[in-house]
């Protein structure tokens, strides 16, 4: 008889100054906020109990604070969730919204271990909660919500700072080039008030994101597209 490794699922919400706006981990049975030690005290003041603290040197920005995940965490898969989280649904031919955090939790570790079974690095909810979206349970490419799973083992990917507001895409152009496939849920969305609430990337600049994009186009050519007017990206890749 063979003693198969018992591979565990570290879930982190990675946050900056939301302390009193996050709201992610209400969904979850088990999570780690990843804060700057600077912000600790305020986070658990605020009743966030789970707290992970990293010197503010090496978690000063949103690619730094992802990457560090990826290179430190102890467990073999992540799910790197944004904080700002306030709805989760599942999306069949209707949708139906989600509260259970126990429900909400087990729909996460299923998808890590579809990862850990086929052996994928990446995979990433949808960006949009649109009933017309859904067109299969499971889609192989797209572009990456607010709800991310690395398997570390497999992963390839690197976390680029020069492109900062589009790096989760290309980690999936990454993954696509090197691993061929990411896995995308599309039964199972989330919705959060990113750029929106107090905190975090709420006061990126306008002309930052299009210097970003046009690094995305330069660097990936016809495989990445984005529509300025609708704020829409798009992964040209065929599968």
């Amino acid at each position: 008889m063979v003693v198969m490794e018992e591979v565990k699922l570290g879930i982190y919400i990675p946050s900056y100054r939301r302390a009193k706006t996050a709201t992610t981990h209400k969904f979850l049975e088990y999570y780690q906020y990843v804060v700057r030690k600077s912000e600790e005290e305020e986070y658990r003041a605020a009743g966030i109990q789970n707290i992970l603290a990293v010197d503010d040197d090496l978690i000063c920005g949103l690619t730094e604070v992802n990457q560090w995940l990826i290179d430190y965490a102890p467990e073999q898969l992540i799910c790197i969730l944004d904080d700002d989280i306030h709805h989760f649904y599942y999306r069949l031919e209707r949708q139906e919204s989600i509260e259970n955090p126990v429900l909400i939790t087990s729909e996460i570790e299923r998808i890590a271990q579809l990862m850990l079974d086929l052996e994928v690095g990446f995979a990433a909810t949808d960006a949009t909660t649109s009933i017309w979206n859904y067109d299969s349970e499971f889609s192989f490419k797209g572009t990456a919500g607010a709800v991310r799973w690395i398997n570390r083992k497999v992963f390839k990917a690197k976390c680029n700072k020069e492109l900062e507001y589009n790096y989760d895409l290309d980690l999936v152009l990454q993954e696509l080039l090197v691993n061929r496939i990411i896995l995308k849920p599309k039964y199972f969305c989330s919705k959060g008030l990113t750029d929106v609430n107090e905190g975090g990337a709420s006061a990126k600049n306008r002309q930052d994101q299009i210097v970003s994009i046009n690094l995305m186009l330069a660097k990936w050519g016809k495989y990445f597209d984005y529509n300025l007017k609708s704020n829409k990206p798009y992964i040209r890749v065929e599968r």
